[in-house]
């Protein structure tokens, strides 16, 4: 699949967050107003990207280590909790795992370097 244009999130230096599985107007609107709290973190929605609506947010970084990127994990970790919704994480183009519910999945919590003590 080739980048759109306006898709910004494409780059390789961008981490990620969008919803997973089937995304409403109520993700949107939580996923819009988490990156409109935080400096430098961008929202997409795209109605119709492949037959389904994908939504969400992102963030110009090199390093998941940027106090900024754990910031926006953070923020997002807690809309998956509250809309009970699965969410993909991605870094450089490459998937790190999922939040389910508000908690990394195995491959996302060993790619964030969480042991599960």
């Amino acid at each position: 699949m080739s980048p759109r244009a306006g898709h910004r999130a494409q780059r390789a230096d961008y981490l990620v967050l969008f919803v997973a599985d089937e995304a409403d107007d109520g993700h949107a609107d939580a996923l819009r107003e988490t990156a409109r709290g935080l400096k430098g973190a961008g929202f997409f929605d795209d109605p119709d990207l492949g037959g389904q609506r994908t939504t969400g947010t992102y963030l110009e970084t090199e390093s998941l280590e940027d106090p900024v990127a754990l910031e926006l994990i953070a923020r997002v970790a807690e809309l998956s909790f509250a809309l009970a919704c699965r969410i993909e994480v991605q870094h450089r183009e490459v998937i790190l795992g999922h939040l389910v519910s508000g908690k990394p999945d195995e491959q996302l919590a060993s790619s964030l370097g969480y042991d599960g003590r």
